[in-house]
């Protein structure tokens, strides 16, 4: 039998235990909801209440369960409250039951009959989980992200990854702008910077010229550039820029967590768009991470396509969800159950298609490199 509790956010960090992803550190989840706790839009919630759920066998902690209750409004009259993973609303990299020491099997059950007793919510949605956790034992998983990754352990170095990982076809469009590049008199450079204010003024200027595209310039919004800028400082991290004759065209930033390298964000100035300067800065981050050591290089939770080009690794990311029986509840649950499915069925499509797409380039690259040793390290 399990006891649990509820603890407060000061006392959370008071706590030392090792975290599997980066949003379940003491330090991340306390940042997240200082920063965004009176940040009220439909999608970050209102109302937001920190609810840290420990469990103990006797004395001794065995887990931690950082969830937040918020608020949502739909179809103008609903107000709905939900509960959540602490953090899952933005910048998540992963959430999941934070283990101490080993659960049995019965944990589930016992933490969510907990849950149900002593907390009011309409919607429990949980998201960013991985294939492996424990609430699979409880709950249906549906697909709701990927993270594209690289073993960089699996690769004897850099040029072996290349002629096994990149296509054919991508490699000569490496090749192709590389001398572009030249021939229009621009000298590339790469170069490696601490994120510090000089670093940041060049990281402004490149990420604003997302708009032109119709992204949204995350730093133009102060609370999230505060948020990433926390995130830098509590973790290993650095940017790497792409210079033409001086000038940054292009950077990644990147942290560093227990032995994983993380791309956090990324951009190009789009006046240079014809010269691909994007994909030549993740070609650079990639080096980096070989010259690094690095074990493992993930480009983040998402499913845009240039990512895959990189790639044959793909970790997904479930969410699950359950309701109480409550009147606000049972009105709105086809809607959420309908939209689940959906984007359960996209996300499925999207992964299936890329899975397809990463066989056929893994065949043309055994076919053109005369049968070389390859690691075969599809994850799907």
């Amino acid at each position: 039998m399990y006891s649990f509790s509820l603890i407060t956010l000061e006392d959370l960090q008071k706590i030392e235990y090792i975290s599997k992803f980066p949003g379940t550190q003491t330090s991340w989840i306390a940042d997240w909801y200082h920063t965004f706790e009176k940040h009220n839009d439909n999608h970050f919630g209102a109302d937001k209440k920190a609810y840290i759920v420990t469990a103990y066998v006797g004395n001794k902690l065995v887990a931690i369960v950082p969830l937040m209750r918020l608020t949502r409004t739909y179809l103008k009259y609903f107000k709905l409250q939900f509960l959540e993973f602490l953090g899952q609303q933005w910048s998540g990299m992963g959430h999941d039951i934070i283990a101490i020491r080993k659960l049995d099997d019965s944990f589930v059950d016992e933490l969510y009959k907990w849950i149900k007793e002593n907390i009011s919510y309409h919607f429990l949605f949980l998201k960013y989980l991985p294939a492996s956790s424990r609430l699979k034992s409880k709950f249906r998983f549906y697909r709701y992200a990927g993270a594209p990754f690289i073993h960089v352990s699996s690769f004897s170095d850099y040029e072996t990854f290349r002629l096994n990982v990149y296509s054919r076809k991508f490699r000569e469009d490496l090749r192709r702008t590389n001398r572009r590049i030249k021939r229009d008199g621009l000298k590339m450079e790469v170069e490696q910077h601490e994120i510090d204010e000089y670093s940041l003024a060049a990281i402004r200027n490149i990420s604003a010229s997302k708009t032109t595209d119709g992204k949204i310039d995350m730093y133009e919004n102060k609370l999230k550039e505060d948020f990433h800028l926390k995130i830098y400082r509590q973790n290993p991290s650095k940017v790497v820029f792409i210079k033409f004759n001086g000038k940054a065209v292009a950077y990644g930033t990147l942290i560093d967590v227990n032995g994983q390298r993380i791309g956090v964000d990324a951009a190009f100035d789009r006046q240079y768009r014809k010269y691909r300067v994007g994909i030549h800065c993740v070609d650079q981050v990639i080096r980096s991470g070989f010259e690094n050591n690095v074990q493992k290089l993930s480009f983040g939770l998402g499913m845009d396509t240039y990512k895959f080009q990189f790639t044959n690794c793909v970790e997904e990311f479930f969410m699950c969800y359950d309701f109480k029986i409550r009147l606000k509840s049972l009105l709105v649950l086809p809607y959420f159950h309908y939209r689940i499915k959906k984007m359960h069925q996209d996300v499925s499509s999207v992964m299936q298609n890329k899975k397809q797409l990463i066989k056929i380039e893994d065949e043309k690259n055994k076919t053109s490199n005369n049968n070389l040793n390859f690691v075969q390290s599809i994850k799907m």
